[in-house]
C-alpha cells in the first residue's frame, strides 16, 4: 500500500514548516539580540571570575542555545539530507534541548535554595523536586528517538518535515510537568517575597532576588503552557513552534539572574559565597 503523502498534502507540510521555520530564526534572533544586550555584564562579572561549578552552568546555559537552534535551523533548511541524517540530526537536537533545559533550571532551583536560607526541608525537597519533574522528560526524548522513524515523505529540498510516529501527547505532557514545576518555583519565590516584604521592607539585593524570581518565571509559565495548548490543538507540523522560543527565553531568563546578582551584590561568581551573601541578607531583612 503507497503510504506517500498526496501532492496537497505535500504542499500543506512545506507551508507549515515555513511558518515553524520563521519561529526558529525568530529564537536564533532572540539569542543573538540577548547575548550582545548583556555582554558587557557577562565579561564584567563572568569572565573574570574564578571557575566553580555556578560559572560552569552559567556558560553551558549560555552557550548552548547557539548550539540548538544551529542544529534545528541546520536539520529544516539545509538541502538534500538523507532519512539518517534527519534522524541523527533530531536525536542530536533533543539530547541538546532536554540536556541544556536541564542546567538551565539549575540556577532558578538554587536561586530557591539561596532564600529558603538553605533550610533542611529545602535542601530535601528541592532535588527531589528536581528529578521528579526533569525525569519524565528524559523518558520522552529516548522514547522520541525510538520511535521516531523518516522516510522518503519527510524529506524536502530543502530540510526535514517532522518524523512518523512522534506522539505529540507525549511532548505536551512532559511540557505539563515543567508547568507544574515552574508554578511550584513560583509560590516558593512568592512566599519568603511576602513575608521579607511585609516585616522590614527590602533592600536592593533581595528585590532583584525576588524581581527576577517572581517575574520570571511568570514568563516562563507562559511559555510552557503554550507548548503544551500547542501540543494539544494543532497540526502536529506546529507541535515544535515555539519550543525553540521557550529554550532561549528560558535560559536567558537564568543567565539574567546570575549576572544581576553580580550586578547588585558585587560578590565573586562562588556558588558557596554568592548563596551565603544572598541567605545573610534575606534573613537580615526577616528580622522582627
Amino acid at each position: 500500500m503507497d503510504n506517500s503523502p498526496s501532492p496537497t498534502d505535500l504542499i500543506l507540510g512545506l507551508k507549515h514548516l515555513q511558518i515553524v521555520n520563521y519561529m526558529q530564526v525568530s529564537g536564533l534572533s532572540f539569542v543573538l539580540y540577548e547575548y550582545f544586550v548583556t555582554l558587557d555584564l557577562e565579561i564584567k562579572y563572568i569572565w573574570n571570575a574564578r571557575w566553580t561549578y555556578i560559572k560552569i552552568i552559567y556558560l553551558a546555559t549560555r552557550y548552548l542555545p547557539f548550539v540548538d537552534t544551529s542544529l534545528v535551523l541546520f536539520n529544516q533548511l539545509y538541502p538534500h539530507l538523507s532519512a539518517n541524517d534527519c534522524h541523527n540530526l533530531f536525536s542530536a537536537v533533543m539530547w541538546l534541548f532536554i540536556i541544556g533545559m536541564s542546567i538551565t533550571e539549575v540556577i532558578f532551583t538554587v536561586r530557591v535554595w539561596a532564600v529558603w536560607g538553605k533550610s533542611k526541608w529545602s535542601t530535601i525537597f528541592l532535588p527531589i523536586f528536581y528529578l521528579a519533574c526533569w525525569t519524565p522528560g528524559y523518558v520522552v526524548i529516548v522514547r522520541a528517538m525510538i520511535t521516531a522513524k523518516f522516510s522518503i515523505q519527510n524529506l524536502t529540498p530543502r530540510g526535514c518535515l517532522e518524523p512518523n510516529e512522534v506522539n505529540t501527547l507525549m511532548f505536551s505532557s512532559a511540557w505539563a510537568v515543567l508547568f507544574a514545576y515552574d508554578l511550584v518555583i513560583l509560590i516558593l519565590m512568592l512566599v519568603p517575597a511576602v513575608n521579607t516584604f511585609r516585616r522590614s521592607g527590602m533592600s536592593q539585593l533581595t528585590r532583584v532576588m525576588y524581581r527576577d524570581g517572581i517575574i520570571y518565571y511568570i514568563f516562563l509559565l507562559v511559555v510552557s503552557l503554550a507548548n503544551v495548548l500547542t501540543g494539544l490543538t494543532l497540526s502536529p507540523d506546529y507541535s515544535d513552534i515555539v519550543v525553540i522560543m521557550g529554550r532561549v527565553v528560558r535560559a536567558s531568563l537564568a543567565c539574567r539572574v546570575v549576572v544581576h546578582l553580580r550586578e547588585v551584590g558585587e560578590c565573586r561568581l562562588d556558588g558557596d559565597e554568592l548563596l551565603t551573601a544572598v541567605t545573610h541578607r534575606i534573613r537580615f531583612a526577616s528580622l522582627p
